[in-house]
This record gives C-alpha cells, structure tokens and sequence, in this order.
C-alpha cells in the first residue's frame, strides 16, 4: 500500500472499504480558485510566451486571485461607505481613484 491516507468503512455487505482520501479532494484543497488550464491559455495568446512552465502559471493564478480579492475589498469599503450592500460602478471607480496601484485601470470601465 502507497502512503497515502486511507480511511476504512463498513460497506453495506460488511466488508470493509479502503478510500483514498487523497482522491476526496475538494474545492477547498486548491491552491487557487482559479482554472489554471484557462489561464494557461490566456498566457499562450501574447505571441512572445512560447512556453509557460506549470509553476509559473500557478504563480500568475495567485497573484491574479490575491489581485481580486483586494480590488474586491476596496470596492466593498467604498460600498459601506455609503450604507450599501451592493457593489455599484461608481464604487469600483473610487476604488481605482483611491489607490495609485490601480491607475492602470483608469478608463477600464468605459
């Protein structure tokens, strides 16, 4: 037997199951949320990418899921800011006013 984690049961004719709990992974077990395949894609469409290696398609994948996440919470500040629960346009354009970082989303949104 591999070393893998193996979690024993009881079927329901009484003989016992070995699962791989390996093989049970779920969303939560990712490293990032975001389909690499999919990104790999994107990568391979700037003609001066002729090879993308795994780990630094995996690194780009965080950086953009971090990315989100932050742009994310700065538009939901601005959202509290004024007693909303709802993201609306104008607080994704504070939120890029806001920060120098994203100057580069200036004009974005048009």
């Amino acid at each position: 037997m591999d070393s893998d984690v193996v979690e024993r049961r009881e079927s329901s004719s009484g003989n016992p199951e070995e699962t791989s709990l390996k093989n049970k992974s779920t969303r939560h077990d990712r490293i990032t949320r975001l389909p690499l395949t999919r990104i790999k894609n994107i990568i391979k469409t700037d003609p001066d990418v002729t090879l993308a290696s795994q780990e630094s398609v995996l690194l780009i994948a965080k950086a953009t899921e971090m990315f989100l996440q932050h742009f994310a919470k700065t538009s939901y500040n601005q959202t509290a800011r004024g007693k909303r629960k709802t993201i609306k346009r104008q607080d994704v354009d504070l939120s890029i006013e806001a920060l120098d970082a994203y100057a580069f989303l200036e004009g974005m949104m048009d």
